[in-house]
């Protein structure tokens, strides 16, 4: 295996890893169940699309909306992240994600983000690769090829994979 792209916090032994992004998240839904969810509190009357696989925090985000006590959620559970999905567009529930992963579907209208709240923890995508091995041309390719598909990514990786190696 030449890299992985890896999700959470980038500190693996033995791994090299660069941020690409995704460090937002907040709730998703559908344009309709948005008209229900006026404010955070509201999500207490409405389903709750839950990943098990999901290593985003509802904690961390009702700290974020500045609610101290958070309300009981209730709704369908999923064990694969694309249902989930799924779910939240088809007018399920809301669903807690990633901004960069629920960009596309937000930005053609097939998911609103109602409240507009971001929260970060530290949690991200990363580039990882095995300390030591040394980055062959294809890896370079695909690095700068990643670059241009998430811009942000770009200039973290390079200055991570810099400092790491000096």
């Amino acid at each position: 295996v030449d890299c992985a792209i890896r999700y959470g916090r980038g500190d693996w032994l033995s791994v090299k890893a660069g941020s690409i992004g995704g460090e937002g998240f907040q709730p998703v839904c559908s344009p309709a169940m948005a008209e229900r969810v006026k404010s955070p509190l509201d999500l207490a009357r409405v389903p709750v699309v839950r990943d098990l696989t999901t290593m985003l925090s509802w904690d961390a985000w009702w700290a974020g909306a500045g609610i101290k006590d958070p309300p009981a959620l209730h709704g369908p559970t999923f064990g694969d992240p694309a249902l989930a999905f799924d779910a939240a567009i088809s007018d399920q529930g809301v669903l807690m994600a990633v901004d960069m992963m629920s960009a596309d579907a937000v930005s053609d209208g097939r998911l609103v983000r109602p409240f507009n709240l971001t929260v970060e923890t530290g949690v991200a995508y990363w580039l990882a690769l095995a300390e030591g091995k040394r980055e062959s041309k294809k890896m370079r390719a695909f690095r700068e090829w990643l670059a241009t598909e998430v811009p942000d990514s770009a200039l973290g990786y390079v200055d991570q994979m810099r400092r790491k190696q000096s």
